[in-house]
């Protein structure tokens, strides 16, 4: 019998995940009720069905079951997961969401075909091949002996996430990659550790890389020689003519033109401000004519937002945007400026330098300084539908409170909790998350928190509230 939960999540499939909050993925859908990589965001909106995808590294199937979702009946989803219990969950996870088109394998795949050792790590989605500590035997194949023996039909997506495994993969399918053409998503960071090699393995065989800046479904250039950001844990490589069909589908630019406001766009640019539900609370925030940089990159961030713009244009305008509003912030340091700085540097993929400043604005913030007399953004995109009511400077604080809270690391259980968490909490504009963080910090700790009365009640946030009433997420204890 397994020992599982069966956790709902946003991408509105069901999985089985172990009942244990030592568990990195019970852990993260238990807070996040999604997985905390930006990259399925792009998959949500490029896979179509009939697509076929290709697994490694499954574990339990956080990608698989929503990908199989996306592709349909008619497509196919190949995932391969070596752990016998992890694959166990995965198998029942494919019966809860009826996903005939997702076929398991019980192979880690590697450079060659041999016997192997799967080592435990804290977590499943930390076992990888090697010899030390516990662990269990497993059968290792590789993706050119895989493609002769199953007969794939030429497949549109590849992830590979195998625990450092990665380059005996390539090496183990130089003729599967010379062959076809797949979108491939690899991890390229490995704890604190880029894989500079592998950024380099793949243009070697013909595929170019890019990065998906935030959390947009749109791929750009990697260029390798810039630093990536610290938070970036996956890049997308593909041959010329893959990249070409995502170009013409608006999912990737080649290259980002060169790209200016000009005066239509900061009308536009004003309109589209006064036309947000927040702005209204905000009247007295006058023009930003005593700034150009300021304006102009208000002006083009309301450009990167405008969907009906070529993709092209608009990742230039949010790269304008970026360079803008940091000129500003550098002169004349506003609450305001700083919230909209964290905002668009979030967007353009500069998740470190968006935690820094939030980190900086929620300091100013405690020292009461609050100008807001020029529009702005609030730091947490959420806020941009929280209705104010009469708290405009608690809703404001709030927005950078929580937009610290998610994005200064992945998840709780690497982190810990943020200063501002506990606080956030206490506020009318706390989402659902915020909560639930709480009292996960406190059951992990061993601190057998109650399940407050908001956990118990299922919304349009909080999908699991079924196994928070009935006192199953671990260590918490419900009202007698």
């Amino acid at each position: 019998m397994l020992n599982a939960l069966e956790l709902s999540t946003s991408d509105t499939v069901r999985l089985a995940v172990p009942a244990s909050l030592q568990s990195i993925t019970t852990y993260v859908l238990l807070e996040q009720e999604r997985w905390f990589e930006k990259e399925m965001a792009f998959l949500r909106g490029w896979l179509q069905p009939g697509m076929t995808v290709i697994d490694i590294g499954a574990n339990l199937g956080v990608y698989s079951l929503p990908m199989a979702r996306l592709v349909g009946a008619t497509g196919q989803v190949f995932a391969y997961e070596p752990g016998s219990k992890t694959r166990a969950l995965l198998e029942h996870s494919r019966g809860l969401n009826a996903a005939a088109n997702l076929h398991i394998s019980p192979l880690a795949l590697s450079d060659s075909e041999r016997i192997g050792r799967l080592a435990f790590g804290g977590s499943s989605e930390l076992n990888a091949l090697g010899e030390s500590g516990a662990g269990e035997p497993v059968r290792i194949a590789n993706l050119d002996r895989e493609e002769a023996t199953r007969g794939w039909p030429s497949p549109d997506f590849i992830k590979i996430d195998a625990e450092g495994e990665e380059e005996r993969i390539l090496a183990g399918g130089r003729n599967f990659f010379a062959r076809h053409s797949p979108l491939v998503m690899f991890e390229i960071k490995a704890g604190d550790q880029i894989n500079e090699k592998l950024r380099a393995l793949f243009p070697a065989i013909g595929y170019r890389l890019y990065r998906q800046p935030g959390d947009a479904p749109i791929l750009v250039p990697d260029d390798p020689q810039q630093p990536l950001d610290g938070f970036e844990l996956n890049l997308f490589a593909a041959k010329a003519d893959r990249a070409n069909a995502l170009s013409q589908q608006g999912f990737l630019v080649e290259a980002i033109p060169a790209w200016a406001p000009g005066a239509d766009d900061c009308e536009k640019s004003d309109a589209f401000w006064r036309g947000q539900k927040f702005a209204q609370q905000f009247s007295g925030s006058g023009g930003t004519d005593a700034d150009l940089d300021y304006r102009n990159g208000l002006a083009a961030y309301a450009a990167w937002r405008a969907t009906d713009r070529p993709v092209a244009t608009r990742c230039a305008a949010l790269a304008f945007a970026l360079r803008s509003v940091r000129e500003a912030c550098t002169r004349s340091p506003t609450a305001g400026r700083l919230s909209t700085l964290a905002r668009v540097a979030c967007e353009a993929g500069a998740r470190g330098e968006s935690v820094a400043v939030l980190q900086r604005l929620l300091k100013i913030l405690q020292g009461g300084q609050l100008n807001l007399s020029e529009p702005f953004w609030p730091a947490s995109r959420r806020f941009d539908n929280v209705v104010v009511g009469g708290q405009p400077g608690n809703w404001f604080v709030s927005a950078a409170a929580e937009q610290f809270e998610t994005t200064f690391s992945y998840s709780s259980i690497f982190a810990g909790a943020s200063p501002v968490l506990e606080w956030l909490c206490r506020q009318p504009f706390a989402s659902s998350e915020m909560e639930r963080r709480r009292v996960l910090l406190a059951a992990r700790a061993g601190q057998r928190p109650k399940v407050p009365e908001r956990l118990s009640v299922a919304a349009v946030d909080h999908l699991n509230a079924d196994i928070w009433r009935a006192g199953m997420v671990p260590g918490t204890t419900i009202a007698s």
